[in-house]
């Protein structure tokens, strides 16, 4: 996994801002293979300004461990508008964990309100935005930097542009530590 997100990053750095958010429209969920528990994210903040080399305001050493979670390969027609979630291998995004439902959210873009928003699907062990436990079928607006569990699993979501943001931050956080 390591290494996709390698491979990922470099393609990050060949795109622009407008170009990365039209190769992957989608939001995304970032985690720790280590299973780190993201109660502390709260220390870290993207910084809208900053460019290749921008600024880097309370970001947290813990996010080196982060990995994206990539979507399927085989999307629903509804993707990248209307995200399914679960640990059943159809859904968009695939978490494979025993606190996690087969059909446990969706994440959509609600093109009234211009968000992304979160809904339970009736899930068996909960989904939650931070603290806040969700009741099926209930959307709630996310916003970048919101820590989002599913069960037991926890994950930074980031809209395409904060993504974007978050791994140009990244990289200038690692080359800092290695000086």
């Amino acid at each position: 996994m390591a290494e996709r997100f390698r491979d990922f990053m470099k393609v990050v750095f060949t795109l622009t801002q407008d170009e990365f958010v039209e190769q992957f429209p989608h939001p995304f969920l970032f985690y720790s293979e280590r299973g780190a528990p993201l109660a502390d994210m709260g220390h870290t903040r993207l910084v809208d300004n900053a460019g290749p080399s921008g600024p880097i305001d309370r970001f947290s050493e813990q996010v080196l461990d982060f990995l994206p979670l990539l979507p399927s390969v085989k999307t629903q027609r509804e993707f990248p508008k209307k995200i399914f979630i679960g640990r059943d291998p159809k859904r968009d995004l695939v978490v494979s964990h025993t606190t996690v439902s087969s059909r446990h959210a969706c994440l959509f873009f609600d093109e009234v309100d211009a968000c992304w928003k979160l809904v339970d699907s009736g899930s068996t062990n909960g989904t939650f935005v931070g603290t806040r436990t969700l009741k099926a079928g209930e959307p709630v607006i996310l916003q970048d930097g919101d820590v989002v569990s599913f069960g037991k699993m926890s994950f930074l979501f980031l809209t395409p542009a904060g993504a974007y943001r978050f791994m140009r931050q990244y990289r200038a956080f690692r080359d800092a530590l290695k000086e």
